[in-house]
């Protein structure tokens, strides 16, 4: 997924007020990725439930662990690289 210079120029600010805290801009990043997230994550798993309980503890951890500074643009790949490494992980422990 590629991104136009105004939309990096868009991610950076973006993730320069996540690194300060700035919970407006948590929300932001919520309602921007959330719903493809819980998209992906049903996808992947086939439960409703387990999904939205994914997502919503992947974007707690996220505020939680504050590590804003570690997320190049675009958002959406790191996002979704993330979340394909909590499935992973997810899928390892249940098939034990």
């Amino acid at each position: 997924m590629e991104i136009n210079d105004e939309e990096l120029n868009q991610e950076r600010t973006l993730l320069n007020d996540l690194e300060q805290r700035n919970i407006r801009a948590f929300m932001r990043l919520y309602r921007n990725y959330s719903e493809d997230l819980l998209i992906f994550t049903y996808s992947h798993l086939h439960d409703r439930r387990v999904a939205i309980k994914m997502v919503e503890e992947f974007f707690e951890d996220l505020w939680s662990m504050a590590k804003f500074t570690e997320i190049n643009p675009p958002i959406y790949r790191y996002l979704v690289e993330q979340m394909r490494f909590i499935i992973e992980q997810k899928s390892i422990f249940i098939t034990k």
